[in-house]
């Protein structure tokens, strides 16, 4: 089982949070159209940047991460 960003928890959290996209891209450093993109999974995010994401929303790295499913079809 591998893991990846989940772009709807960035928004769930930030909403839970009350905070606009404005107001987080202030804290973190970044224009709110990346953030915008960031959470529609248009865009990535490094580890060091979802570390500066989760520290700004006050909430734990993992709750930005899902299970990914990587079963692969296996042709017979």
């Amino acid at each position: 089982m591998s893991f990846e960003f989940d772009p709807d928890a960035l928004r769930r959290i930030r909403l839970e949070r009350g905070l606009s996209l404005q107001k987080l891209a202030d804290k973190v450093g970044r224009q709110a159209t990346d953030i915008s993109q960031i959470e529609r999974g248009r865009r990535g995010l490094s580890v060091a940047a979802l570390a500066t994401f989760a520290h700004a929303l006050d909430a734990p790295m993992d709750d930005f991460i899902k299970a990914a499913d990587d079963r692969e079809l296996v042709s017979a």
